[in-house]
């Protein structure tokens, strides 16, 4: 079972990387310049982007904000 919530982790995390690099691009904004509208570094964004590092919950909703994505949770 471990396996399939680290599998569905990973689907998660690269689903949003991909959703929030689209929408940044769509908007016409930099990296740096989503990074200074959500409060958080340039560096979070490329981690964010990446599907990499350790990005806090808070900094990523706070760049979904930004561009207007929403995260929806199920059980």
């Amino acid at each position: 079972m471990a396996t399939t919530r680290a599998v569905s982790s990973a689907a998660a995390l690269t689903k949003i990387s991909d959703r929030v690099r689209a929408m940044r691009k769509e908007l016409r904004l930099t990296q740096q310049q989503l990074a200074d509208l959500a409060g958080v570094s340039d560096a979070t964004v490329r981690q964010i982007e990446r599907g990499t590092g350790k990005s806090t919950l808070k900094s990523v909703l706070a760049v979904m904000e930004v561009l207007g994505l929403e995260l929806e949770v199920t059980g």
